[in-house]
């Protein structure tokens, strides 16, 4: 079964800004070196690190200019795909805040959630959704079931226990989320429309897979309406119905379908965004399904290094497209297949243990190429 695509927040309570569209502060700094001393103009990640460790010293740990500083560079550290780094400071402000104003203030559960998000992009899911679930705990207590940050915990705690196989226990969340949502923020709001969308995903992980795709034509038909076919829930719905297509064995179907969302997600989103690399992942899968394996070994050649660099050589979803890369290298018999199943194999049994279904379809792999 193919991997459900999600983009989730990295704050609930501002939208992600688009790739490179950064607007933080601009540093001048000095460096002395053999003598001489050159001064550079500073953007990005460091010059927000600089801001937050200046205010760190000048107002204390625990101010409140200082942690909003501190956020602001997480929030960097992730736009630039330095999860780990991102994941440090989060647990950082999280220890600050909680320690300054409080474990449930909304401030301090405000710093849990983004660093849920950053766990889960990490592929900690177990961690993150241990975190999620005390931010979703802590607003129901303090603001209540129907309040929006409260429904917004719930919808990403629900996807965080679809990726944990749990999905009993997330039907009922997510449905009570999805009312919740419709009747709190709107029918055809966004967030009603992503948890839509996740119910789906577990619809169709449930073997439910006619129920799942009316589900997301409907969803992908509203969200065309009101937000256009290119936004990019818009582009995660698209990408999810592919996901049902392919795994139904609907492979001439969804070539066009793929390539359609390829390139629209190519003409609005990074090379690295998570959005097009499930596109191009999915559009391979489709090319190999018609039996276009060398136009499908091409776009996976060009694809993974763009996975690595976005997402990391370890993240689920790049395991699972350089397990597709390897399976078609070995079809083909191809003298990469020994290489990229061997890599398969290595990142599968770090990243899932030796017995799960993903390091045995690798293993197999291995196998074959011997």
């Amino acid at each position: 079964m193919g991997r459900w695509f999600n983009r989730g927040r990295e704050r609930d309570d501002e939208p992600p800004r688009e790739s490179g569209s950064s607007s933080g502060p601009v540093i001048e700094i000095t460096v002395t070196t053999g003598g001489r001393s050159v001064t550079e103009t500073v953007g990005g990640p460091l010059a927000f690190g600089l801001q937050y460790h200046a205010y760190h010293e000048q107002y204390g740990a625990t101010d409140a200019r200082t942690l909003e500083a501190g956020s602001r560079y997480a929030q960097e550290l992730m736009r630039g795909n330095d999860i780990n780094e991102a994941v440090a400071v989060y647990q950082e402000i999280v220890g600050l805040r909680s320690s300054a104003l409080g474990p449930q203030h909304p401030d301090t559960l405000r710093s849990k959630h983004s660093l849920a998000f950053a766990l889960w992009q990490r592929g900690s899911h177990a961690e993150a959704e241990r975190v999620q679930r005390d931010v979703y705990e802590a607003r129901r207590r303090v603001l209540g079931d129907e309040d929006a940050e409260t429904l917004r915990s719930g919808n990403n705690l629900g996807w965080l226990l679809i990726e944990l196989g749990r999905v009993d226990e997330a039907e009922p969340l997510l449905r009570r989320v999805a009312d919740g949502m419709a009747r709190t923020l709107g029918r055809d709001d966004t967030d009603t429309l992503s948890c839509q969308l996740k119910l789906a995903g577990l619809h169709h992980l449930q073997g439910r897979s006619q129920q799942a795709e009316r589900a997301l034509r409907d969803v992908v038909k509203r969200l065309t309406r009101t937000l256009g076919p290119t936004s990019p829930v818009s582009l995660q719905a698209r990408s999810n119905l592919l996901v049902v297509l392919l795994d139904n064995d609907r492979a001439a179907e969804a070539v066009d379908a793929a390539r359609a969302l390829a390139d629209d997600a190519a003409r609005t989103l990074s090379s690295t965004d998570g959005v097009l690399l499930h596109a191009r992942h999915s559009l391979a899968r489709a090319l190999a399904g018609v039996g276009r394996r060398g136009e499908a070994i091409r776009l996976l050649a060009d694809t993974l290094p763009d996975s690595e660099r976005g997402r990391g050589v370890d993240h689920p979803a790049t395991l699972e497209m350089r397990t597709l890369f390897a399976l078609l290298l070995v079809e083909a018999g191809d003298r990469r297949a020994a290489q990229e199943a061997r890599a398969a194999l290595a990142g599968c049994e770090r990243v899932h243990g030796p017995a799960h279904p993903q390091t045995e379809k690798a293993r197999a792999l291995v196998r074959l190429t011997r």
